[in-house]
């Protein structure tokens, strides 16, 4: 073997492990992009949750000050 086909051979090795290193790289890419996703989705899922539970802490909290003021209003003076 020539030294300019020893060369052609070591090239084609190098490339072919950069295209497995590449490979894995959009592998994992792939796979933190639908973890990322995952996590986006339960955030809007967790902010929903938190919407609607805070709508309802401000509806008790509401209703609380209107039993205290009508036990307010009817106590004698």
């Amino acid at each position: 073997m020539t030294v300019l086909e020893k060369a052609v051979q070591s090239l084609a090795e190098a490339i072919e492990a950069l295209e497995s290193r590449l490979d894995a790289r959009l592998d994992d890419a792939a796979a933190s992009d639908e973890a990322a996703d995952a996590a986006r989705r339960q955030a809007t899922a967790a902010r929903k949750q938190t919407d609607t539970a805070a709508k309802g802490v401000a509806a008790a909290i509401t209703d609380l000050k209107l039993i205290l003021a009508e036990d307010d209003r009817k106590k004698p003076e």
